[in-house]
């Protein structure tokens, strides 16, 4: 999946191509978070959006009285991309509310996603039921047959049923949106850099509540009166789309605390190396609620707000990778490191290595030096040279962290120079992100953190060795 940004927020031009293991490197304030949100926000509302595309085509293509047909392959066979075009144009009239900001903000924005790959639906078997209507009948099956690229809507033989078509458009959307787009654009969590402080007042955060208090506190009681939609208009989103997703699903932890996620059931070492880093569980005890309890003691529990920063950074992660998160999946990130030691910003990236090997695709930003460096070391292993498997043997690595280093991008944010379109115009700089070199044998060239740390190197030689003796 690929999308081209233009004057998004700090970013004047830019591609991202997401891999198995994406990742975003640069100094603050350059684009990370812009680019971040506005994937995170395309992947959580593209299902909305294909409904408004398709209305028309699904209701022009309805034709017969108690019998609809939908060729999937007339209807998409080279077009998925013009109608991810369309889905860009609709989902930028989205951003303001995605960024929580004015609308002013966005204005010459451009959004383009779109595939390389090729649509191949021939196989996938699909049949859905619509109940409803008079003593709850079923009223409508949707169904498509393997080897067929036909898609059949078969209404039962009621007038009050036919004359509702348009609600039934949305059920055809939906079902070309699992047969079609699935594939390519799939479920999606963000772990957002606010998550600490979600984990500690995370009760009192109910953000529909807070906007509704805020819209009353504005509302003159005689127009509320008159015109009562006028709240809803008012309720506005007042933190963007990745934090309240992020807030609301650290506020109702205890009510997934018994389910358990496909990946976690297929992949069950995962939560084993994710206790290790954290050095215990996470539980939810009956009367006291959500704990952490450390490895090896039954006694000591503390409560989120007891806990460390670590435990209480990792939590929303934690419960993600237990109780929902399935193959295919992508997990979004933001700065992974925060309040992470060294080691355990270590640790995390080789936690990160099982995730995208156990069939997860995770986007992350990141500021660590730490964090890429053992991506290099994950990448270099899996050369599988005997130099490196005795190396891997020696500092025990499992072959379940080693990376691919075709499963992974890095882009760094920074500026690239723009000739001249015409004799006479100046070159300009635009910010961008600039996609790094990934070498099997040494790993990522990430030239904002090697500046960086070269700089300091310079300063301390010439600290110790640059004076007079």
């Amino acid at each position: 999946m690929k999308f081209e940004f233009e004057k998004l927020g700090l970013l004047d031009k830019a591609t991202l191509e997401l891999a198995d293991l994406t990742i975003i490197c640069g100094e603050n304030n350059t684009g990370k978070t812009y680019a971040t949100y506005a994937v995170y926000g395309f992947l959580r509302s593209w299902r909305r959006l294909l409904e408004s595309v398709l209305e028309r085509e699904i209701e022009d293509i309805a034709k017969a009285e108690s019998a609809y047909k939908f060729d999937l392959h007339e209807m998409f066979h080279d077009k998925v991309n013009n109608y991810l075009a369309k889905l860009g144009k609709e989902y930028i009239r989205r951003l303001p509310q995605v960024f929580a900001t004015n609308k002013s903000y966005f204005d010459g924005v451009g959004f383009l996603p779109s595939i390389e790959a090729e649509l191949d639906f021939t196989d996938a078997k699909f049949q859905r039921t619509i109940g409803g209507g008079p003593a709850g009948k079923v009223f409508a099956t949707l169904s498509k047959e393997p080897g067929s690229h036909v898609l059949e809507l078969l209404i039962a033989d009621h007038i009050w049923v036919r004359s509702r078509f348009s609600g039934l458009g949305q059920f055809v959307a939906d079902a070309i949106a699992d047969i079609v787009f699935s594939p390519f654009l799939p479920d999606t969590h963000i772990s957002s850099a606010e998550r600490t402080g979600a984990a500690i007042f995370r009760k009192e955060l109910d953000m529909a509540r807070n906007r509704m208090f805020k819209a009353l506190s504005t509302i003159d009681s005689k127009d509320l009166k008159k015109n009562p939609f006028q709240l809803f208009k008012e309720m506005e989103a007042g933190y963007a789309l990745p934090v309240e997703d992020n807030v609301e699903f650290v506020r109702h932890l205890e009510d997934i605390d018994k389910q358990t996620g496909k990946l976690a059931s297929e992949a069950p070492a995962l939560l084993v190396a994710f206790d290790a880093i954290i050095g215990g569980s996470y539980k939810v005890i009956k009367n006291q609620g959500l704990i952490f309890q450390p490895q090896g003691s039954e006694q000591s529990r503390f409560s989120m707000n007891e806990s460390s920063s670590c435990i209480r950074a990792l939590l929303d992660v934690g419960f993600y990778l237990r109780c929902k998160a399935k193959s295919g999946d992508i997990f979004i990130i933001d700065e992974p490191e925060l309040n992470l030691h060294p080691k355990n910003q270590r640790a995390f990236a080789r936690l990160v290595a099982r995730m995208v090997n156990a069939g997860l695709r995770v986007f992350i930003t990141t500021h660590s030096d730490y964090l890429i460096k053992e991506f290099n070391t994950l990448i270099m292993l899996a050369q599988k040279t005997p130099h490196t498997r005795k190396m891997q043997k020696n500092h025990g690595y499992a072959n379940e962290e080693l990376l691919n280093p075709q499963r992974v991008r890095l882009y760094m944010t920074g500026t690239e120079i723009k000739p001249a379109s015409v004799k006479g115009e100046r070159t300009t700089r635009i910010n961008t992100l600039k996609p790094a070199t990934i070498y099997p044998d040494r790993g990522i060239d990430v030239e904002t953190f090697d500046t960086t740390i070269e700089e300091m190197n310079t300063i301390q030689s010439e600290i110790l060795y640059g004076g007079d003796i």
